[in-house]
């Protein structure tokens, strides 16, 4: 499940850069709560300066759960970017690349823990050079994590046009609410040898389609020796012996 809390919320486009915010005003402001309880907290142990948040997610996992790999818009999103962890342990992973249908991820280039409680902050070439994900072996309870954030005051906007200009506002706030998937994923699903299902059936698929040309071929041939056959051939189509049958007069 994913929830929005920000103030600034980023819009994802059809390719990495295309993305853009929201219009001002179209996402609720980051409730009290959180700033009370992790925000205050982080600025007070030194982890982000005052006033740097304005953005907050809340991603909820259920186990076999996952967010495949990707860097946080550079453009959109200023550095560092702090994310608390809640529930339950599991590991954030780095370079990785993921398969579908079934899911399975390749290994990752580095594996970093992340227990109950810890605070993960990333810049430089953590944030904006490898991509980072959260695998479906890696949740094994429910697991929470809030997302902390600053946008560029120079990143794109959408605008309320861009929309749709047919939705009005309380139809769009409806859009943006949190959505909850009921489909269990498999947790051990990646854990899987790579020839699996999907290499099955393609296996399968150019087996068929060989022995259909095969024998297309062989019935073309038969019939091609069947009429260049001269009578009184010894020979049938399959090539065995023709029997042969004495008659009597009575």
């Amino acid at each position: 499940m994913h929830i929005s809390l920000n103030e600034e919320r980023c819009h994802s486009g059809e390719q990495p850069g295309q993305e853009r915010l929201y219009s001002r005003g179209e996402v609720d402001e980051i409730p009290d709560w959180v700033h009370e309880l992790v925000v205050d907290r982080l600025v007070t142990h030194g982890v982000i300066p005052e006033g740097f948040v304005n953005s907050a997610v809340i991603n909820d996992y259920q186990p076999g759960g996952c967010i495949v790999s990707h860097v946080d818009p550079i453009h959109i999103f200023e550095r560092p970017i702090v994310s608390v962890s809640f529930f339950s342990d599991s590991a954030l992973c780095f370079g990785c690349k993921f398969q579908f249908k079934p899911i399975r991820v390749s290994e990752p280039v580095l594996y970093l823990p992340v227990g109950r409680g810890s605070v993960t902050v990333l810049s430089g070439y953590a944030a904006d050079d490898i991509t980072h994900c959260i695998r479906p072996q890696d949740i094994k309870e429910r697991r929470a994590v809030i997302i902390l954030r600053k946008t560029r005051p120079d990143a794109p906007r959408l605008n309320s046009s861009s929309l749709s200009p047919s939705i009005h506002s309380s139809e769009r706030r409806h859009i943006l609410k949190a959505k909850r998937s009921h489909r269990k994923a498999d947790p051990d699903a990646a854990h899987r040898p790579r020839i699996l299902e999907m290499d099955k059936e393609l296996q399968r698929r150019s087996l068929s389609s060989r022995q259909r040309r095969h024998d297309g071929d062989s019935s073309e041939n038969s019939w091609r020796r069947a009429d260049e056959r001269e009578p009184g051939s010894r020979y049938t189509h399959d090539h065995a012996p023709a029997r042969r049958v004495k008659m009597r007069r009575h």
